[in-house]
């Protein structure tokens, strides 16, 4: 299996490397967080649509004005949403400031949350995955 290389702007924004792609735990950890609905569901929408690695490719379904429709939420919702999400490690896209002006949508790819990783060893009777 190959991948594509990570943006250069996108990979400078990752403190560490991201762990693997697992959309199941992603969606769990999106659960588990005290985000807004209309943030959930702009979450779920971004997971559905992005790939093995969970990168959703540049001019993607990331940009307001597609969210808007596939969400059924205003533009204005949509943004903030993905403010919401980046503010919470939810995903990484490249610097603003590196990315061409008049180019596509950055892309983004996500990430899980450095708090929503499990620290403990699973609980007694728990099935390990």
């Amino acid at each position: 299996m190959t991948s594509t290389p990570a943006p250069e702007g996108l990979a400078r924004r990752q403190a560490q490397p991201a762990p693997p792609y697992d959309r199941a735990q992603w969606e769990r950890a999106v659960m588990s967080s005290p985000l807004h609905r209309n943030t959930r569901i702009v979450a779920f929408v971004l997971a559905h649509h992005a790939d093995e690695l969970g990168v959703v490719c540049a001019g993607g379904v990331q940009a307001p004005t597609r969210l808007e429709h596939l969400a059924r939420i205003t533009p204005k919702q949509a943004r903030l949403a993905l403010q919401q999400l980046e503010n919470w490690h939810f995903f990484v896209r490249p610097d603003i400031r590196d990315w061409p002006p008049g180019s596509p949508v950055r892309p983004l790819a996500l990430t899980l949350p450095p708090l929503a990783a499990r620290a403990e060893p699973p609980h007694t009777g728990e099935v390990p995955k």
